[in-house]
């Protein structure tokens, strides 16, 4: 184990090593193949557990086994791919879960610039932090995989190379769109309606000087308003903007005054805002619309909680005011269904 002896011949034939480097790294290269051994160690005892318990074990398991060892030992380190065993094995259903929607996306052919796929590159690029964990080294090795092994690559976590190229093209136009606002042309995406609602809500999110447009600035754009469906339904619950606009201050808190110009014209849109609005969008299409309506975005707000739990504006209407938002979101779909 260790270096070879013509490796070690090699090193001492050369003038750039002393015999100290030498030494040092035969014990580095025996400590990789230990750390080698300890996990190849670790899935065979949980091949010879399964043999214990159900007497057989197929053939397939042991050589996909070795395989991925093979695979992923070219491009990890030992102390790499521990890391990465244990926060694949944290995450393993989630991320199996989200492969398999993935690639249903994919087979049906959903458009990358659709907000399915928005939403499922959002999902996979926090699947991919959480594995990679801010580790460049670790980035580097998993995209190196993937790009040179090809098919051989599906064999480490379940996803081929070709849904790997898929998701970062995804990726990347998600953020494209997200840096550039491109993603969310208001005029064309928000009714008339709409857009009064979410200028009112920017105002009063500026008004205590935060810098971005979550689903809390949405809701007091839609109460702030007098004239519209969503509003209406809301006050008839007691839900009022007077009600609602000290519970936001209380939850994000008023900043100092800003710099004067220090807001832009047009306030960016927090990650789960923008959920909110592909949600809403899918919302007004199911009813045969091209533009979302208030209407949509309380829906779409509702239905990102069901996903995610919500943000503020959710716990305040459930949490503080006692709304049931299941009942809430029946409501809106009675008022909005054609006759």
């Amino acid at each position: 184990m260790g270096l070879s002896l013509s490796e070690i011949q090699d090193c001492l034939a050369s003038p750039e090593f002393s015999l100290p480097q030498v030494i040092d790294l035969h014990r580095s290269r025996l400590r990789d193949q230990i750390a080698l051994s300890q996990t190849l160690l670790t899935h065979l005892n949980v091949l010879a557990k399964e043999l214990e318990t159900t007497q057989s074990v197929a053939v397939e398991n042991l050589i996909k086994t070795m395989e991925t060892i093979t695979l992923t030992t070219q491009y990890f380190t030992p102390e790499q791919q521990a890391v990465l065993d244990r926060r694949f094995q944290e995450h393993e259903g989630e991320w199996q879960a989200l492969l398999a929607e993935i690639q249903t996306a994919i087979t049906s052919g959903t458009d990358l610039h659709s907000p399915t796929m928005h939403h499922l590159a959002r999902r996979w690029l926090g699947s991919m932090k959480a594995f990679v964990h801010g580790d460049s080294d670790i980035y580097t090795a998993l995209t190196r995989m993937y790009q040179e092994e090809g098919p051989s690559a599906e064999s480490w976590g379940g996803m081929d190379a070709s849904t790997f190229e898929t998701m970062l093209k995804a990726v990347s136009l998600l953020t494209l769109g997200e840096v550039t606002e491109s993603l969310i042309p208001t005029d064309k995406l928000f009714s008339p309606a709409t857009q009064h609602v979410v200028q009112l809500g920017e105002a009063e999110i500026k008004a205590i000087n935060f810098d971005f447009l979550g689903t809390e600035g949405l809701l007091l754009g839609l109460l702030a308003d007098g004239d519209n469906l969503a509003g209406r339904v809301l006050r008839d619950k007691d839900v009022t903007f007077e009600v609602v606009q000290p519970l936001v201050a209380k939850w994000l808190g008023v900043r100092p005054e800003p710099p004067q110009s220090w807001h832009p014209p047009q306030l960016p849109l927090a990650m789960r805002a923008r959920r909110v609005i592909d949600l809403a969008l899918e919302r007004a299409k199911v009813g045969g619309e091209s533009q979302i309506a208030p209407a949509h975005l309380l829906l779409g707000i509702l239905d990102e909680a069901h996903e995610t739990g919500g943000g503020i504006a959710t716990h305040i209407l459930k949490e503080e005011l006692g709304v049931d938002l299941d009942q809430l979101a029946q409501q809106l779909e009675a008022a909005i269904a054609p006759d």
